[in-house]
């Protein structure tokens, strides 16, 4: 039977593509993102929200470091973020120059790298990919074919990377090995329904389960460790885009949403479009990985 482990709003961002909730548990502040407002934003534990950066560019995915500042994308390169000013400290070369190509989600590895996937906004066919960042923003080009990147999560002993491909509506798992130039042994975790609209950010348990955001399909979708689904919970908008564990122990769940390109009478019927939500797992959630500067 479906739950919905206390689901409730949390914060009224009204986000136009609310994406890639960070947890600072140091501060305890949720970093997310606007993705076409060019924002990133935080929201403290009393639920006030602030522009931490404004941008003209994309900013796709987030991430924070291991000194407290955050790494994040705009467009098609990669920008550290000092948190203490406001301003960015350090930017990568742009790896792609077509204005519609950009960098979607990202997140950490176990040795402190960031893994960012790069996608056409006009969807031209598999022409997304991963890339991998050091701490010195040098780019290396670890998997390609995918037509939409998405969320990407590592296992808790770190040997397993799951990722998003959210045209195929697909959730791969791949072994990743610190040593290794590319993802290597590329399987099918789950294909998503397709009425259920298509998967975008992932987190995951510490049972192993999966946890996937699912765009236009108004819900979360829970798989278990072999790939099964095990329960959906329906959300009150249409357009859940990703989520992370927080919180004490690692037990909330945070969920951004977004209202991009809604219909008035969509939004007038989903006035909590883009709004930050959370609810709380029977498990708690594996903490992620540091940007090591």
């Amino acid at each position: 039977m479906p739950h919905d482990y206390g689901l409730r709003q949390i914060a009224p961002a009204q986000a136009e593509l609310g994406e890639s909730p960070v947890w600072d548990t140091s501060t305890g502040l949720l970093y997310f993102v606007d993705i076409t407002q060019g924002q990133i934003k935080a929201l403290t534990p009393q639920a006030s929200l602030s522009t931490v950066y404004q941008s003209t560019a994309r900013i796709g995915a987030l991430a924070l470091s291991d000194h407290g500042n955050l790494v994040f994308t705009e467009n098609t390169r990669v920008c550290m973020l000092d948190t203490r000013t406001g301003t960015i400290s350090r930017q990568s070369a742009a790896v792609h120059e077509t204005a519609s190509y950009r960098f979607n989600d990202g997140a950490c590895d176990p040795q402190g790298r960031f893994v960012t996937g790069l996608m056409d906004e006009t969807r031209s066919g598999k022409t997304g990919a991963l890339y991998r960042y050091d701490s010195a923003l040098q780019a290396q080009l670890i998997h390609t074919g995918i037509a939409l990147p998405n969320g990407l999560a590592w296992s808790a002993d770190g040997s397993t990377l799951f990722f998003v491909d959210s045209v195929a509506c697909a959730i791969f798992k791949a072994d990743y090995s610190l040593e290794s130039d590319e993802l290597r042994t590329v399987t099918l975790f789950a294909r998503t329904p397709v009425e259920l609209g298509r998967p975008d950010g992932i987190a995951l348990d510490q049972a192993g389960g999966l946890w996937v955001c699912q765009f236009n399909g108004a819900c979360l979708l829970h798989y278990d460790s072999k790939g099964h689904l095990i329960d959906r919970v329906a959300m009150p908008v249409p357009r859940p885009t990703s989520c992370c564990f927080g919180g004490p122990d690692l037990n909330t769940l945070f969920i951004t949403t977004a209202r991009l390109a809604m219909t008035p009478a969509e939004l007038e019927q989903y006035p909590q479009a883009g709004n930050i939500y959370a609810l709380h797992p029977e498990v708690s959630g594996v903490a992620r990985h540091l940007f090591k500067q």
